[in-house]
């Protein structure tokens, strides 16, 4: 009888890819889990699937206490977030992680500098592994000199993104080609909630624009390559030159850094004010944090199902270092039509410029050309609505994407 493989998630419950954090699954608080149906896959498959608490906490009392208590986080996140403790197993020894089948990281928060040391430490501590590494390059541009180091230093098996950026990006082939590893495609899949509801005459016959405008980059790396410190300097053109276009487009564009000034603005006062009201202020902004206030919070509110059901088309623009937004699936498994990049992001999925979406240069000149274009030429629109509709929904399922990734995994070893 053949073993069963064993796959480890390493520290699933440090953020909001997987499943909601603990402190915001408390609080109601609902964030896009980009990777739910993927875990979810993972644990349903013939895997025998492990979550892991990190390997290192530092030293000292601190570092001890993180040690004791990490695996009761653990456990509370997989019932918050309903994770069947029948389907899965805990692994908390590092030696035990570093003898198993695969192990997977996510590059964001791990082995960028968001926690400065700890990406380094984990790296060293898999560097030698028999483990199968595998590392998910989600945000790789925010950090890439930190990142770079300590992936070279852990010497992943395989790095996988939603596009093949060993093949596809000219800033993953000057700073990154030499790391090691195979490199694997995972494209973003299309959940359940995702669906055609509103027929497409019935739509609004302008563009919307959706997605998040992150923090300015502050990476040598990134700016020099790219001359500029935005992540998504589409976006911030469209959230800045919305009012232009009112006839064409709606912008629904969300701006972090904005959003939390704006937030945290009520809670500042003059070095003139009074010491009490200081010190009020001081508590106000406590209590934020302690309830875990997300400055995006009426962004992630919106029912994004109904707003890409209410538009003809709609643009997600992407990340400049060459990642496509989970939008673009999302919006066309509504019906909608979807401008994006003649880019292979998008060809090695099979996506054509003209038939499954309209294709613009990367300017908003561009961009809103063609929307009047298509305002004035419905049918066509609607064709290649339909079409992106018909390809999505077929190939884009969570099953069957991830079916052909595992059996990737196992083309490759």
């Amino acid at each position: 009888m053949k073993r069963r493989r064993n796959f480890i998630f390493y520290f699933p419950h440090s953020s909001y890819w997987f499943k909601t954090p603990i402190r915001q699954s408390i609080q109601g608080i609902k964030l896009p889990n980009k990777y739910s149906d993927f875990f979810d896959f993972i644990v349903d498959s013939d895997f025998e699937v492990y979550l892991a608490s990190p390997v290192t906490h530092g030293g000292g009392l601190k570092g001890f206490f993180k040690t004791l208590l990490d695996p009761v986080k653990l456990m509370l996140w997989c019932m918050l977030n309903r994770v069947s403790l029948r389907r899965i197993k805990f692994m908390f020894s590092i030696e035990k992680m570093k003898s198993a089948d695969y192990i997977f990281f996510m590059h964001f928060g791990e082995f960028d500098n968001v926690n400065p040391n700890r990406g380094a430490a984990v790296a060293r501590s898999f560097s030698n592994a028999k483990v199968k590494k595998l590392v998910h390059l989600t945000h790789y541009a925010f950090y890439p000199s930190e990142g770079i180091k300590n992936l070279k230093l852990l010497r992943p098996d395989w790095l996988i993104a939603e596009n093949n950026l060993a093949s596809n990006s000219e800033f993953y082939a000057k700073y990154f080609s030499d790391i090691g590893g195979k490199f694997l495609t995972l494209p973003y899949t299309i959940s359940r909630r995702f669906v055609k509801k509103t027929p497409f005459q019935q739509r609004e016959n302008r563009i919307v624009a959706t997605g998040s405008i992150t923090h300015k980059m502050k990476d040598v790396l990134f700016i020099e390559f790219f001359g500029t410190d935005e992540l998504q300097p589409m976006r911030r053109n469209l959230y800045d030159q919305s009012h232009l276009f009112t006839g064409q487009l709606d912008c629904l564009i969300s701006d972090y850094q904005k959003e939390a000034d704006a937030l945290n603005s009520s809670d500042r006062v003059s070095e003139t004010e009074s010491s009490l009201r200081k010190r009020a202020a001081n508590l106000k902004y406590l209590i934020k944090k302690v309830k875990g206030f997300n400055p995006q919070r009426d962004y992630y509110r919106k029912n994004i199902v109904d707003i890409y059901n209410s538009y003809k088309m709609f643009v997600v623009p992407e990340e400049i270092c060459d990642l496509p937004a989970i939008g673009f699936v999302e919006g066309m498994a509504c019906g909608s039509a979807f401008f994006g990049l003649d880019d292979p992001m998008y060809r090695d999925l099979g996506l054509i410029p003209g038939i499954h979406y309209v294709s613009y240069d990367g300017t908003i000149t561009d961009l809103m050309d063609r929307v009047r274009y298509y305002q004035t030429h419905t049918d066509e629109l609607e064709l290649i609505a339909n079409q992106g509709y018909e390809f999505v929904s077929q190939n884009f399922k969570p099953d069957l994407v991830y079916e052909d990734f595992t059996k990737m995994l196992e083309r490759s070893e």
